[in-house]
């Protein structure tokens, strides 16, 4: 029934927004932006010349312009700049002619009535020009019109051809090589909320690129900026109105050359996992009792309540089925007049990816023998579903908007495991295997306004927001065999007390709803006979967190010797379950739940400040106020307290119109998430070990300084060479330690660590070669070199000076793209590759666990084949590389196969997919 309901609102989605794609007419709309600052001028009076036409830019700088199919000059008045008159603006019937514009100041007051003169084109690209070359800060733009150009269907395939950012996973945003917590992105102003609840993970593929304006890449601080990243914050700002209605249609499928024609395991689940949802087969039955009462009852009630559980516990094995995805977006624009308009953009997308991964996993002594060898078959079906739904109205000097997203990303797994404990001499074979799923669901929410008062030139935007995330992980269900001197293979399942690595069931729930405000007023003046502003904002966010874990085991009773032999599908069958067969062990500790809460106030001052015609200086400081707080039942209050004035500064020195020389300078903070304060344990199947967090945990502050020299040939093309150097206090990095023959995993502060890299960035058109085929290849990347270096006093964890965990010691982002828009053809070949890392810290004891560089090759290419419809091929991770973690042994920085010792190895196959794309 709800199947139905979702398919009958996506038609009526469809049908409504075909309705309102139908139109009459053409329009002109386009941005008004400032030359030297690139802010949106607000205003600004549009005329048609010979007409009676006309319209005023809005608090964005925006205007649009219903007119008849022609050609026509458009003129562009705003007092205290140069008019400016733009010829040979073709309006087409029912589409949106886009003009942006720039207007600039007069250098005298002799040029003051003067009309600059130019054409559509022309002035398309110099609006470009701005854009990419006025930022405030060290950072790279995609503008709106790159990405109208490129073919990428949502937000996460444009910033996999951004150089200088790369994706892992599709969701672990990288930047100069630091990991995701050192790494942020914002939506619309307001901090993206992560999909997973103690990564910083992005559901990027929920945004189609059809509604996105721009997207900002910023390596370097001002202090209207959220405080919380050192390698790169990733702003993302969406259309309010769209320029045309519309409705696009995505439909796709794929295989994995690994996973495909291969056996994939799956096991009986629910009926909405196809939604990532769980209908509640896997969850605890409402009678079921509490810790407290179950391991008050006799063995015989507790066998009693173990058949209260579902008994699935075998895999079954099918061919793997292909992936599968389609996304509907659709927007339309009311009525509009220069005074007041509304419109929307809405979207639903649905992604399934099949996966199977083969892994070696090891473990060592000290002296290169095995403690354990084993071999993992993972088959992962994750299923990604989000819908977004905005609303603008605009009146006046005003704009309203509410922006709301919903997501669901779900991981089922099954996990079969063949391999070996190894104990001096001892041999013993195992066969266990895991069955886990795990749902993340996020709403989130945003009422933001944005207003302009003509008297005093104040400007005031404000923002409310809320995120509702939900993780659920019912009944992950864990069963190990073994096999002793070659003897038959039994359920290791002990007698007495339960292990919940080796018969156990685990259920999860966490709840963390976060509420925010966030609110700045700017004024722009003139001084000296330059534009100035000064700019002044705060932030509140509260984050409340409820996390409840139980853990249950079974014990094997006297009479269930023989059972230990039967087979997953028959040994914990309702029927044995019994005071002398099996019973439940209920091993659930205090640790294993926590309430907690964090508060986050921010305020800033921050000067924007125009010196002559050649600098500018933007500066100032953030004050941030952090509190976080952890309670378990019965254990010490976990509690961390910070406040950190957070200073920065912007310095821009225009060599020329095309030549910029950048220096920056920044403090930053890396914070622990929950999960990495909670007493909490896990037994982390993958891995073989426990997984704890540390409750002495602190934030790290990072010391941020970036010189870059930048070149901006013409739209679209930029060449930057830049220096970097980072001082991190206390950064919090993750470690292990083997006890008893079994990894711990946890996390650490180191005492200090610095980073210093070169980088350069290009971006060039080859038609400067020879004009033709080369005039459409674009070619670009982004590489750099970084040393980095932990260091401990004595007596520290960790004896020797090290890199920090997570940096690469250089990073290549590379691509060149073909773009035949005459023929409908746009083609790309990516290239990334990330430096060798510490993957995992060790000590004195243990050595640190590194993984090697792992080249990544994409190839995509779209085709027009008629009238709005696309066709699209993609090949990813074509080299199929094997990702290795290991042990260096023999000093040379570098893997070697012969000698090192491998941890893990994953064998993750080239993904290839076809879609199909329709736009009304």
């Amino acid at each position: 029934m709800k199947r139905n309901i979702i398919v009958v609102q996506v038609l009526a989605l469809l049908l409504l927004c075909m309705g309102v794609s139908a139109q009459t007419g053409g329009r002109v709309t386009g941005k008004v932006t400032d030359k030297r600052t690139g802010e949106a001028l607000i205003g600004v009076t549009v005329l048609v010349q010979g007409t009676s036409l006309g319209g005023v830019t809005d608090v964005e700088g925006r205007y649009t312009i219903n007119l008849t199919p022609g050609t026509y000059t458009l003129l562009y008045k705003l007092m205290s700049y140069q008019t400016k008159s733009i010829a040979d603006v073709v309006v087409k019937n029912g589409a949106a002619a886009n003009q942006d514009v720039v207007l600039d100041e007069p250098k005298s007051q002799d040029l003051k009535e003067f009309v600059v003169q130019g054409s559509a084109r022309t002035e398309t690209l110099n609006a470009l020009l701005t854009l990419q070359k006025n930022t405030n800060t060290v950072a790279q733009v995609v503008s709106a019109e790159s990405i109208k150009k490129s073919p990428d269907r949502n937000t996460s395939e444009v910033l996999k051809r951004v150089s200088g950012a790369s994706m892992q996973d599709g969701k672990f945003l990288v930047v100069r090589g630091l990991a995701d917590r050192y790494n942020q992105a914002t939506i619309n102003g307001a901090l993206l909320p992560s999909t997973e609840p103690d990564r910083k993970t992005f559901a990027f593929d929920i945004f189609p690129s059809s509604i996105i304006d721009n997207i900002v890449i910023n390596k370097a601080a001002t202090p209207e900026m959220p405080g919380e990243f050192a390698g790169g914050l990733v702003q993302i700002n969406t259309k309010d109105v769209p320029d045309d209605n519309f409705v696009n249609f995505t439909i796709g499928s794929g295989f994995n050359t690994k996973t495909i024609g291969k056996d994939f395991h799956t096991y009986k689940g629910g009926g909405l996992d196809i939604f990532g949802l769980d209908d509640g087969t896997r969850k605890l039955n409402t009678a079921f009792p509490s810790t407290a009462d179950l391991r008050s009852y006799t063995a015989a009630a507790r066998a009693e309540f173990g058949q209260y559980l579902n008994d699935t516990w075998s895999a079954n094995s099918k061919n793997a089925p292909m992936n599968t995805n389609f996304q509907v977006s659709a927007g339309f624009r009311g009525k509009q007049s220069s005074s007041k308009g509304f419109g929307g953009v809405f979207s639903i997308s649905y992604n399934k990816q099949n996966r199977l991964i083969d892994i070696n996993r090891n473990l060592y002594e000290l002296d290169g023998s095995p403690r354990f060898e084993y071999n993992d078959l993972v088959s992962t079906q994750n299923t990604l579903l989000g819908g977004i739904a905005n609303l603008t109205y605009r009146i006046g000097k005003s704009k309203f908007s509410w922006k709301n997203s919903y997501s669901i990303n779900s991981n089922d797994q099954t996990t079969l495991r063949n391999g070996a404990d190894i104990d001096a001499d001892a041999r013993n074979l195992i066969r266990s295997q895991e069955l886990a799923f795990t749902s993340n669901r996020l709403y989130n929410s945003q009422l933001i306004g944005d207003h302009f008062l003509r008297a005093g030139n104040y400007r005031i935007r404000w923002n409310a927001n809320v995120a509702l995330l939900n993780q659920d992980v019912p009944d992950l269900r864990r069963l190990k065999y073994s096999s002793v001197n070659g003897s038959e293979f039994f359920a290791n399942i002990p007698a007495n007390t339960g292990s919940p690595r080796n018969a156990g069931r685990f259920y999860s729930n966490l709840d963390e709803n976060t509420f925010g405000g966030s609110a700045d007023i700017a004024k722009t003046f003139k001084m000296g006979g330059n534009q100035q502003q000064i700019k002044v904002g705060g932030l509140f966010q509260r984050k409340d967190r409820i996390f409840r874990a139980r853990a249950l085991a079974i014990i094997r009773g006297s009479a269930a010797d023989n059972l230990v032999f039967l087979s997953p599908d028959k040994i914990l069958a309702k029927e044995n379950y019994g005071a002398d067969k099996f019973y439940l062990d209920d091993l659930t500790s205090n640790s294993d739940s926590y309430n907690a809460y964090s508060n986050l106030g921010a305020g800033f001052l921050q000067f924007d400040n125009q010196i002559g015609e050649k600098i500018r200086l933007v500066w100032g400081a953030r004050v941030e106020y952090f509190l976080q707080n952890l309670q378990s039942p019965n254990l010490p209050i976990v509690e961390n307290s910070s406040t950190d004035v957070l200073p920065s500064l912007n310095f821009t020195y225009l060599l020329n119109s095309k030549t910029n020389i950048r220096v920056s300078a920044s403090q930053t903070v890396a914070r622990p998430e929950f999960r990495e304060i909670s007493p909490f344990s896990f037994y982390d199947f993958e891995r073989n070990g426990l997984v704890f967090g540390r409750t002495d945990l602190t934030r790290s502050k990072i010391t941020n300084v970036d010189a870059r020299y930048e070149i901006y040939p013409k739209a679209g093309e930029v060449l930057t060479l830049g220096v970097f150097y980072k001082y991190f206090d206390t950064p919090i990095e993750t470690n292990y330690e083997t006890q008893q023959g079994a990894p711990f995993f946890s996390y650490q502060n180191a005492k200090s660590a610095t980073s210093l890299g070169i980088e350069l960035d290009f971006r060039k058109n080859l038609g400067f070669i020879k004009s033709g085929f080369l005039e459409r290849l674009t070619v670009f990347s982004n590489a750099a070199l970084i040393k980095s270096e932990v260091k401990f006093p004595a007596g520290f964890v960790g004896t020797r000076n090290r890199p920090m965990q997570g940096q690469s010691p250089y990073v290549v982002n590379a691509g060149i793209q073909f773009d035949a828009p005459e023929a409908g053809t746009n083609a790309s070949v990516l290239f990334n590759v990330i430096g060798k890392r510490i993957a995992q810290v060790g000590n004195a004891d243990f050595p640190d666990v590194w993984e090697n560089p792992r080249p990544l090759l994409d190839f995509q290419i779209t085709q027009r084949i008629f009238k709005n419809a696309d066709l699209k091929l993609t090949a990813s991770d074509i080299l199929s590389s094997k990702g290795i973690y290991y042990w260096e042994r023999n000093g040379d920085k570098k893997y070697d196969a012969s000698k090192d010792l491998v941890i893990n190895k994953f064998n993750f196959g080239t993904n290839l997919g076809v879609s199909f794309s329709y736009k009304f």
